[in-house]
């Protein structure tokens, strides 16, 4: 879908948390503000980007079951050495027909909340120095703009890995599928006999994959109350299930962004991942 602000467009903003093994122990609790700047591809297959800024507070909180940190927002149901499953949430960024010419009279495109299981398995601790995981999320959508009117189901199997280097530089690459049902994909790629024009013939979407995706992030922590981020993600869509939509009509784009990040207050105590 869109650039998640929630976890994955946070995550980067948080990307000043060690996320190695032999981390040291972190606060249990982080308050403090944020401020992006994101650059987003209105949607995979969109030639057209949509552009935000924001200054937001956000809190991360460690505990061993709620968990609101760099990986996800949510309760995490059990956790071994390898395995772990938790049920979280998320977010896309929203946009009008004025942000998509292609789109021009149809809907607008909502701000998405997402919500369900996710399976992650750590496959390595201390490959090359990075963490390596898989990660399998499966969530459904709902559009908050359209009270909360459910809007599909998704799922993005995808390999991960972290490392933080000596200088207190964190980086975090991933590679990933995103799968939609008829129903998600009928919200980004459908043409309906209401929205046919001379220029936009009628389509009907089915299930399957949205599009490959790419991603890389960096972060740096400056002091103990300031870090900067930066992250970008490719979306290439060429083999996708409706590359055929009039909708769809480019078959790859970049979304990026920066931001920095404020640490208010945090707690006295510590604990590790």
């Amino acid at each position: 879908m869109t650039v998640k602000f929630s976890p994955a467009l946070i995550s980067s903003l948080l990307l000043a948390s060690p996320v190695l093994a032999d981390q040291p122990a972190l606060p249990l609790w982080e308050a403090g503000l944020i401020g992006i700047n994101v650059n987003q591809l209105a949607y995979p297959g969109s030639d057209q980007l949509v552009r935000r800024n924001f200054v937001l507070p956000y809190l991360i909180y460690r505990g061993d079951i709620l968990r609101a940190d760099r990986n996800n927002v949510g309760l995490r149901a059990f956790k071994t050495d390898s395995l772990e499953l938790d049920m979280g949430f998320a977010g896309s960024l929203g946009s009008s027909d004025d942000d998509i010419t292609v789109r021009e009279g149809m809907d607008d495109l909502g701000i998405l909340v997402e919500a369900g299981p996710r399976l992650r398995w750590t496959l390595s601790e201390d490959f090359f120095g990075a963490r390596v995981r898989a990660d399998f999320p499966l969530r459904a959508v709902f559009d908050l703009d359209d009270s909360l009117r459910y809007s599909g189901v998704s799922f993005e199997p995808g390999l991960n890995a972290d490392l933080i280097t000596a200088a207190q530089t964190f980086y975090s690459f991933g590679v990933s599928a995103l799968f939609g049902n008829e129903k998600l994909n009928d919200y980004f790629y459908q043409v309906s006999e209401a929205d046919v024009t001379a220029q936009r013939p009628f389509y009907d979407a089915q299930a399957g994959l949205i599009a490959l995706r790419g991603s890389a992030s960096v972060g740096k922590k400056f002091s103990d109350k300031w870090r900067g981020f930066g992250f970008a993600r490719y979306e290439w869509t060429q083999g996708a299930k409706n590359a055929n939509s009039p909708l769809l009509v480019q078959t790859g784009g970049w979304s990026f962004g920066v931001g920095i990040t404020y640490i208010w207050a945090e707690s006295a105590r510590k604990v590790t991942n």
